[in-house]
């Protein structure tokens, strides 16, 4: 391995389970490397995602959601992680797969200090996850094949904390939103008139709102599934986007999913003003704790694309929302959520602080106010999260880098293979004394990449 001072995080989420944490017990971490979106090919789901309005599943999907769970799991600390890598295959071609993804995990952890390297365990059948009694899972997101399992929250309720209308719901102060449910019966779904006239119900609201304005599926990330209409000639296109694939939407709803609202719309007001991305840690008694606030970099399309850290602005920001972030630590603590969550916050012009997003997860930009210790006693006092597909291997990346990987200022915080493609999926972390510094850095590893991926949460 080309970096020889091992990764020191500030904290991990096995010191911040352990606030205001009486029984000393902590969550066990499951994450899934099988892409979300193979979820949605069951027409019996409950718990359903739309990252994408039209989403295919190929290989550069698979290892997005690989290099997924090797960031996520990136902060967790010393604590048990189980990834589960279910496949419905026996084939050779399957058990490599499962060899690389272990290969390409363990090779991650390796970086970090070893009191912070956290203990896997891989799994591919739901049989062999065993828990000691009392103990429940922390998850990114709930899904079906994991329902079973004791959760740290109800993951029902975290659906619907996860959810665009749950945050109309909040009591939070948000933009100015309306909510367009489904109110057909769900007996009546699978009868095309009803379902065409339930679907121009629906889309009617499109055509009143007022401008500027934000169409939001229930279950997005990253920007995914958000319309912006700017102008009323926008009114046209993202209706026949959201009707084309509105009909594939609600035949996902079933018996076990219409009371979640899992196709639900919201229109939210378009806010003018600055934005930024909170990162923060509820505690078992409801204690907000700070962990970094991020600018937000999106791309032409509206989706999110990494976000920046500036290290010696941390304290001004962590006062300047605080109060904002308290409510949101009451609402989370009140739906018995605790754990990492992340709030997109738009100020507007009068000073408001809204919040236009709210993800009780681990977030794309968690890791970075983590990494305050790590930059800054290297003088480095900005970083940024780059990523991409890669033709090349780590290797040949890590020689390219060798230097900044050395001197701390480049940390891949993920980095998935294929097991016969030369196609790799990376997450890179790069830091600068300045802004230019850093961005001649992050604009050197997208030269190296050779596509952008769709996103990276």
């Amino acid at each position: 391995m080309t970096c020889e001072a091992l990764i020191d995080l500030d904290c991990t989420l096995h010191d911040m389970y352990a606030l205001d944490n009486d029984s000393e017990s902590q969550p066990i971490l499951i994450f899934d490397a099988q892409p979300l979106e193979s979820y949605r090919m069951s027409s019996a789901v409950k718990f359903s995602y739309h990252f994408k309005l039209q989403e295919d599943l190929d290989v550069k999907t698979s290892l997005l959601a690989k290099n997924h769970v090797q960031r996520r799991a990136f902060v967790a600390g010393k604590m048990t992680v189980i990834v589960l890598e279910m496949g419905s295959s026996d084939s050779k071609h399957h058990s490599e797969e499962l060899e690389t993804g272990q290969i390409d995990i363990r090779r991650q952890f390796a970086q970090l200090k070893r009191d912070q390297q956290p203990t896997v365990d891989f799994v591919t059948r739901l049989d062999d996850v065993s828990l000691e009694p009392e103990t429940v899972v922390a998850v990114m997101l709930p899904t079906d094949p994991i329902m079973h399992l004791p959760h740290l929250i109800d993951p029902e309720v975290h659906y619907e904390i996860l959810s665009k209308r749950g945050l109309t719901r909040s009591g939070l102060t948000t933009p100015p939103s309306s909510v367009v449910d489904l109110l057909l019966p769900l007996e009546e779904l699978d009868n095309p008139v009803s379902l065409k006239k339930e679907i121009d119900r629906m889309m009617e609201s499109i055509d009143t709102h007022r401008m500027p304005f934000i169409v939001k599926l229930q279950q997005t990330v990253s920007g995914m599934g958000n319309l912006v209409a700017r102008c009323d000639e926008d009114r046209g296109p993202i209706k026949k986007i959201l009707e084309t694939q509105m009909s594939a939407m609600l035949r996902q709803i079933n018996p076990a999913n219409y009371h979640l609202h899992p196709c639900s719309l919201v229109l939210q007001d378009y806010i003018q003003g600055t934005d930024v991305a909170l990162s923060l840690f509820v505690t078992r008694k409801g204690r907000p704790i700070f962990v970094g606030c991020c600018d937000q970099r999106f791309d032409q399309q509206g989706h999110w694309d990494g976000g920046t850290i500036s290290y010696g602005a941390q304290q001004a920001l962590d006062q300047k929302y605080a109060k904002t972030v308290e409510p949101v630590a009451r609402f989370l603590h009140g739906e018995g959520y605790y754990g990492p969550a992340g709030v997109d916050i738009v100020t507007d012009n009068r000073g408001i602080h809204h919040v236009v997003d709210l993800n009780p997860r681990i977030t794309g930009t968690y890791h970075l106010g983590l990494l305050a210790g790590h930059f800054t006693k290297r003088g480095l006092r900005t970083a940024a999260v780059v990523s991409g597909y890669f033709s090349s291997s780590r290797a040949v990346f890590e020689d390219a880098f060798a230097r900044e990987i050395r001197d701390g200022s480049l940390i891949i915080t993920g980095w998935t293979h294929h097991c016969t493609m030369m196609l790799s999926c990376a997450a890179i972390t790069v830091g600068g004394r300045h802004l230019l510094e850093m961005e001649k850095l992050a604009a050197r590893v997208c030269a190296f990449a050779s596509l952008k991926p769709p996103n990276m949460l």
